[in-house]
């Protein structure tokens, strides 16, 4: 049992390895040109290590893609909707610190960049199934906001809770294309998080 529990956490710490030699490998030289012999060497493995713990270079970008989509939704979990109080303050919290999270997430900006550009179609399918999850949580939440708003009074009763969701989804996304895809976030940032406050407080 204890050998076994051994086994499992050296395989774990292999893979934790290979992943984060992928990550940096993937944000400098951009997935295209980062090959599996890239990743083998860069991470001291074997080529045939690699092929053990992932089935290709795909496998082991959709896992970054997605490793990146879970830590984005459990900071933001913690960080603004801890309990279940929904107020302008934490919507605030949520809309600024969700872009800063996008900023850090690298191969998640290369699946927006990529989108945009059209440059790999590998990319994009991955990111359209794993991202899929994200989405739908996302949706979900905006929707409450909207239908606690309406509650509260804070939008009036003929706002749609699926329209407002739709809209605010959609609006993001686009700032996400100006953000990651044209590079802009950094200049763009306190604009952005002034914009929020104005909208929203």
């Amino acid at each position: 049992m204890v050998q076994n529990n051994q086994k499992m956490e050296t395989g774990n710490k292999t893979k934790r390895s290979i992943l984060e030699v992928a990550r940096d490998l993937f944000e400098k030289f951009g997935y295209e040109k980062t090959s599996m012999n890239d990743i083998a060497k860069r991470s001291h493995k074997a080529k045939g290590s690699l092929y053990y713990n992932f089935n290709g270079k795909m496998e082991i970008f959709k896992e970054l893609v997605s490793q990146e989509f879970n830590d984005i939704k459990k900071h933001l979990e913690e960080s603004c909707l801890s309990d279940d109080e929904i107020s302008k303050k934490k919507v605030i919290e949520y809309l600024q610190l969700r872009m800063e999270l996008f900023d850090h997430a690298p191969t998640i900006r290369q699946t927006i960049i990529a989108q945009y550009y059209e440059t790999s179609h590998e990319i994009t399918t991955v990111a359209e199934e794993v991202r899929k999850d994200f989405d739908q949580w996302e949706w979900q939440l905006f929707y409450t906001i909207c239908n606690t708003g309406k509650k509260y009074e804070v939008l009036t009763s003929d706002i749609q809770p699926n329209a407002f969701a739709d809209m605010l989804q959609m609006l993001l996304k686009a700032l996400e294309i100006l953000f990651f895809a044209k590079n802009e976030y950094e200049k763009s940032k306190f604009t952005y998080e002034s914009m929020v406050q104005y909208l929203i407080a």
